[in-house]
């Protein structure tokens, strides 16, 4: 997506079409009938269902674009304007998620309901997690988007010193509130609730994308070589396999802590080579996947209600008995049919807003 305030970094939106994908491929492989795909030895299979990972993905990316944009704070953001325009870039789809989630639930939604979705669906069992469970994430983004323009402040006065600090910092308090649930309650499910939807559990991997921004600037050209492109796509790939294999997201274990700092360590790694790397891609190859980025928001929140849809009318193709490869062919089959109403989406309810917004820096 075009912003305003600096030069377009088309390759992020590749890796948010990635991230967008990445989740819906989890969403429909179980969906549509998949089932113990992380027993199965295909490799590429155990990533692909590792596809929650997408959320960390999107994070860091979020912290990366508004470190860069900013110089690592060295342009400042006038505070108004930059959550005026985050409005205008979340709420119009938010809102209408919101309407057709009141709608489905309206024999049941309470005004404390609806109260709890604006931006804030990660903290309670809102109509609208239930129908677009997605959106919890979009609460993330936005109560970071209202700390961010100070923590580039800091960033700007105290050094990317700080930053990575505040970071470590974060894992120590995760790991103390993994100790004390341990001590106290024993295995409590909720806290996979804690650690996985909310801040608690994901502002060390924005700030990792910060700390991620902050070296794009200041030392871009150490991360152009082809083969590092090459070797943070393996560790990205055979990390997030074993992440997700020792379950760190619902672990009770002071390490699981540290597995998701380097969930987002191994994105960022991957973030800067991709964006820096000397290969080139083909100039229509970069505008296609580019233009499947800009719609990435409506792909990553709407996905769910195509889903639903299918399940409940239509149903899942069955092409194969192979249940594996069933659901697989059906996110094939499925992910076009996504993107065009994505588009649809995009044009129609985002971008009209998007074409609103103002410079803040």
């Amino acid at each position: 997506m075009k912003g305003l305030e600096s030069k377009y970094i088309s390759r992020l939106d590749h890796l948010r079409f990635l991230a967008a994908s990445l989740v819906v491929f989890v969403h429909v492989y179980s969906a549509s009938g998949g089932y113990n795909g992380h027993s199965s030895s295909n490799l590429f299979l155990k990533f692909f269902l590792s596809g929650n990972t997408g959320v960390t993905l999107f994070l860091v990316i979020s912290g990366f674009i508004f470190t860069v944009i900013t110089r690592a704070g060295e342009e400042r953001i006038h505070y108004k304007s930059f959550i005026l325009n985050r409005v205008k870039r979340i709420a119009p789809l938010l809102v209408l998620a919101l309407v057709i989630s009141i709608s489905l639930n309206r024999a049941t939604v309470t005004f404390n309901d609806v109260m709890s979705a604006f931006f804030l669906s990660n903290m309670a069992e809102s109509p609208l997690i239930k129908v677009f469970g997605p959106t919890w994430t979009i609460a993330i983004e936005t109560q970071f988007y209202l700390i961010v323009p100070f923590l580039l402040l800091f960033l700007s006065k105290n050094g990317i010193k700080y930053i990575v600090a505040l970071s470590l910092f974060w894992v120590l308090i995760r790991t103390l509130l993994i100790l004390t649930y341990q001590k106290n309650l024993g295995e409590v499910p909720e806290f996979g609730h804690y650690s996985y939807l909310t801040m608690i559990g994901r502002f060390d991997q924005l700030l990792i994308g910060m700390i991620a921004g902050y070296l794009y600037i200041h030392y871009k050209n150490l991360f152009s070589s082809k083969l590092l492109l090459v070797v943070s796509t393996a560790l990205v790939f055979f990390a997030i396999i074993r992440i997700y294999k020792l379950d760190a997201w619902n672990s009770m274990k002071p390490s699981s802590a540290l597995l998701t700092y380097a969930e987002a360590t191994t994105w960022a790694l991957f973030i800067l080579s991709y964006t820096c790397t000397s290969i080139k891609i083909p100039e229509w190859i970069d505008g296609f996947l580019s233009k499947l980025g800009e719609v990435s928001y409506s792909q990553y929140i709407l996905h769910v209600l195509l889903i639903g849809f299918v399940s409940s009318y239509t149903g899942w193709m069955r092409l194969t008995p192979d249940h594996s490869l069933n659901a697989i062919l059906n996110f094939i089959i499925f992910l076009p049919v996504v993107l065009i109403f994505s588009k649809i989406s995009y044009e129609l309810i985002e971008k009209p807003f998007l074409q609103m917004r103002k410079k803040y820096i």
